[in-house]
């Protein structure tokens, strides 16, 4: 391969062979991201595909050129000599979906898992999501759909964001927040699931600014005992409480001149958060036992998984603690929404596990026909999986696999790595009734009335019992009756799923097996700014026309941080 590949915010698009730098506009384009490839460089490589309806992109061992994202320069064909010269065709339809028709190649194709005989589709639902293409035995792509807002891809990112991996839309997003932020001094809010990599964005925010050189102190509040938050942050005087026989330095004194990372913020107990928000407003500390007041020099980079805002409507977190540090927020999008980044996470941490154990070299580029180390289908799986459990879930799993295989000429998969994969049905917050197996019995014959004293007083086991009797099956709802029920509901899971007379758990899966049907979930990025910028941020009216669960768009509209109304609570 050639080397010297430059890199920088540049935004490029390919066309069959070249690569042309262009502003483009922003509506979602359909790419191929290479995940795995016998030559560990090429992955992260890619190319938009130009396929037009009724106008094929072709895709073989020689054509179309992938280069990576930032790539200025021409791109290269995937190459490997495993892969037909006959390409095999992707047509795109109207709908967004997109045909696959292997045609004359040999190539092996798999898709979803199963090998592709003739032909197959790819819905716009799928792509939305990204679908895995394993191609020969030694090539994983994933098909997705990129369209960065535009700017995002202007202006370049130093060593500061070494950790972050990826190229994936949602992180480039990030990484310009970074940029952004990090030499105005404000205090900065981080949003993300556990796992996301929050601490890292903090490190590069604080990498990033004028601090660097100062200490970047990292407190886990979920972990300190509520009695001590206050003094472990703000340190306390001999004697101030009992067994306290030296002055104990604080957290905001360690960071002092640097950054402090509060992660889990909203695990502060109450007195803490009236502290913090003092300290914020006027740059000053108080040590326990002690009655003067300090100033201090600390930027405070705060970071969460809870719903805050719910937090602060129970009344369990301050309001104006909230609004202070949140100057800035930055959301972290979770690996199931940045699919395209695992090959690169995947390709980091197998090299350093393989290091590690001293078999690195494991990792060379096959030759004579050897097989890659970690099979294809191997990465395959691991892409397709959702990761609740984010970055940090891959990074053990990755572990996991290369101890399970030391000293192996192939990896394999291990027994709790496969146990990992088995898909998972829906995570449902709200404990729904389990869907029935079988339709209930048939109503019986009124009994008696039973004598007054054998009346019992309503219980919560009853009128449960009695819903739970008169589910229906999944199966039963036509794709009619739900399209019918969830408009009269507004989109509304809960009131739907009452309506229909079956469990929320099953609406969600009923929306799985129908192609016609979408969550919030699988909504683009373009298409919540569109509806947003064309109905003014009118929250109810965007999910009417969008027809998702207004509560769900609610929170893909704060990851995007725009500002709506029309919020109607449910």
């Amino acid at each position: 391969m050639p080397t010297g590949r430059r890199t920088g915010f540049t935004r490029t698009t390919l066309v069959g062979r070249g690569t042309a730098t262009t502003s483009g506009d922003d509506a979602p384009t359909l790419a191929l991201t290479v995940l795995y490839h016998p030559v560990l460089d090429r992955v992260g490589d890619r190319v938009l595909v130009d396929g037009a309806p009724g106008r094929p992109f072709a895709l073989s061992r020689t054509l179309p050129a992938f280069a990576p994202p930032d790539a200025l320069g021409d791109g290269e064909p995937l190459g490997d000599e495993h892969l037909s010269r006959k390409p095999i065709l992707l047509s795109a339809a109207s709908d967004g979906s997109v045909r696959i028709d292997i045609g004359d190649s040999s190539t092996t194709v798999s898709v979803r898992g199963q090998r592709v005989v003739g032909s197959t589709m790819l819905s716009a639902k799928e792509l939305a999501r990204g679908v895995v293409i394993e191609l020969g035995h030694r090539v994983v792509l994933l098909a997705h759909h990129v369209g960065t807002p535009g700017g995002v891809l202007d202006g370049g990112v130093g060593d500061e964001s070494r950790e972050l991996v990826g190229a994936s839309d949602g992180l480039r997003r990030v990484l310009w927040d970074i940029q952004s932020i990090a030499d105005l001094d404000l205090p900065v809010l981080l949003r993300g699931e556990t796992g996301s990599g929050k601490e890292l964005v903090a490190r590069a925010v604080h990498r990033a600014s004028p601090r660097r050189d100062k200490p970047f102190v990292a407190v886990n509040l979920g972990a300190i005992a509520p009695s001590l938050a206050v003094s472990e942050l703000f340190g306390a005087e001999k004697g101030a409480y009992t067994g306290s026989i030296r002055r104990q330095v604080g957290y905001f004194e360690q960071a002092h001149g640097g950054t402090l990372f509060l992660d889990e913020i909203g695990e502060a107990p109450v007195e803490l958060q009236v502290a913090l928000l003092r300290t914020l407003e006027t740059g000053e500390i108080q040590t326990v036992g002690s009655t003067q007041l300090r100033k201090t020099d600390v930027r405070v980079v705060a970071a969460t998984d809870a719903d805050l805002e719910g937090k602060v409507a129970s009344g369990s977190f301050r309001a104006p603690l909230l609004n202070r540090l949140a100057a800035y927020e930055i959301w972290i999008p979770p690996l199931r929404e940045r699919r395209d980044d695992i090959g690169r996470l995947l390709v980091r941490f197998l090299r350093e596990d393989l290091a590690e154990i001293g078999e690195l070299q494991r990792l060379a580029a096959p030759t004579g026909g050897a097989k890659p180390w970690v099979p294809a289908s191997l990465v395959a799986r691991l892409v397709d999986y959702d990761w609740p459990g984010n970055v940090r879930q891959l990074r053990n799993v990755i572990r996991q696999i290369v101890v399970g295989n030391r000293g192996r000429n192939r990896a394999d998969m291990t027994p709790a790595v496969e146990r990992l994969l088995v898909k998972q049905p829906p995570r449902e917050p709200e404990n729904p009734q389990p869907i029935p197996q079988a339709p209930p019995d048939p109503p019986k014959a009124p009994a008696p009335d039973p004598p007054p004293a054998a009346i019992k007083a309503p219980s919560d086991e009853g009128p449960s019992r009695s819903r739970s009797a008169s589910r229906r099956k999944p199966a039963d709802v036509t794709e009619a009756e739900l399209r019918e029920a969830l408009r009269s509901c507004r989109w509304d899971f809960a009131a739907t799923a009452e309506k229909l007379g079956i469990s929320r758990a099953a609406i969600y899966m009923i929306i799985e097996r129908l192609p016609g049907f979408r969550t919030a979930g699988d909504l683009t990025e373009q298409e919540i700014v569109q509806c947003h910028r064309e109905l003014g941020g009118d929250l109810a009216r965007m999910a009417e026309r969008l027809e998702v669960s207004e509560r769900a768009l609610l929170r893909r509209v704060r990851e995007l941080g725009l500002v709506t109304s029309g919020v109607s609570g449910r």
